[in-house]
């Protein structure tokens, strides 16, 4: 029998013990790794919630300054925001149309021709304008003069190349120098006033009709998901809470700001067409009375559908130039 190696023996053993050491830290590493990359990422979602970024399914909106209300003139502010909806360019949409008008035309002041050949309100080059141009105000022409088609237009070609992903080279495709660029951008800055948060938006399909969270008892969330039914026909909120309490025939308005568990949405835009029958506002009011279950979309419709009374306005009096979507929350006994 062989002599008994002790010297070999300890070398095996420091040898099994450094690999079960070197595996545990091994793992111990492997975990504060892992711990180390979740820290970084709720940081990181932490830091865009503090920086301004927003949550999944939310949205900003943001007001015109005082600089923008000095001297923007107040007829365009309305043209403006239903482009930046319509192209969906965000919450800085509305400010770089409005600069970019400043800047090519003085808000339409002179619309050239330029030098190069662009015209009208935004400044299109022919060719731009054919592949681009827009019949916003559903008049049955394309005019680079109309401020509502040029504006939209333009609306349409800075989506097409790249806002709001990229405002950069969204107007940089607009007029290739990197000065115009930073001009627009800084006078956007300058028209451009506070931000809001706003609710995380629903869809039509998610709709809980017993669900009183949220703002307004509940009831905006309902109205501005049923008037989005209108975006597939060129058809935006143009007016939504004011400071008026009555209604034409005198009851309370789910438009006043004094009603607290209600919320109105009047839908219409340069697009939005009133031809009844068949017209996207037409359009608009029957997709909104399908969902509800109203029997028609009509004249005045009314309907209760969980802890909510719906009312749709149709070709009715005051109601032939627009859609209005109104909802309020009904209490306990249904009244």
């Amino acid at each position: 029998m062989a002599s008994r190696r002790p010297g070999l023996t300890r070398t095996v053993a420091r040898a099994a013990l450094a690999r079960l050491i070197g595996a545990k830290l091994a793992l111990l590493g492997a975990g504060l790794a892992t711990f180390a990359l979740v820290g970084l990422f709720a940081f990181l979602a932490l830091f865009g919630v503090v920086a301004g970024g927003q949550a999944q399914g939310q949205a900003l909106a943001c007001g015109v300054s005082g600089q923008g209300r000095a001297e923007i003139p107040a007829e365009l502010v309305p043209i403006y925001e239903r482009a930046a909806a319509r192209y969906r360019l965000g919450e800085r949409g509305v400010a770089v149309l409005a600069a970019i008008n400043k800047i090519e035309t003085g808000f339409g002041t002179n619309q050239g021709p330029s030098s190069a050949g662009a015209l009208g309100w935004m400044q299109f080059m022919p060719a731009t304008w054919a592949a681009y141009g827009v019949d916003a105000d559903a008049d049955g022409r394309r005019d680079p003069a109309d401020p509502d088609d040029a504006i939209h237009a333009a609306a349409n070609y800075l989506r097409a190349s790249g806002a709001p992903r990229s405002w950069y080279s969204a107007i940089f495709a607009y007029n290739h120098a990197d000065w115009y660029v930073q001009d627009v951008l800084a006078l956007a800055d300058g028209y451009q006033g506070e931000c809001e948060l706003l609710e995380p938006s629903i869809s039509v399909g998610d709709l809980d009709f017993s669900d009183t969270s949220g703002a307004w008892s509940g009831s905006r969330k309902f109205a501005r998901a049923l008037a989005g039914l209108g975006r597939r026909h060129g058809c935006t909120s143009i007016s939504e809470k004011r400071d008026r309490q009555y209604t034409a025939s005198g009851g309370i308005s789910d438009h006043w700001v004094g009603s607290t568990r209600a919320y109105a949405v009047d839908i219409d835009s340069g697009g939005c067409t009133m031809a009844y029958p068949g017209g996207e506002a037409d359009r608009t009011a029957k997709a909104i009375a399908a969902v509800l279950g109203m029997s028609a979309h009509t004249g005045i419709q009314n309907n209760v559908r969980g802890s909510y009374r719906f009312q749709l306005l149709w070709q009715t009096d005051g109601h032939y130039d627009h859609v209005h979507i109104g909802v309020s929350r009904i209490s306990a006994g249904g009244s």
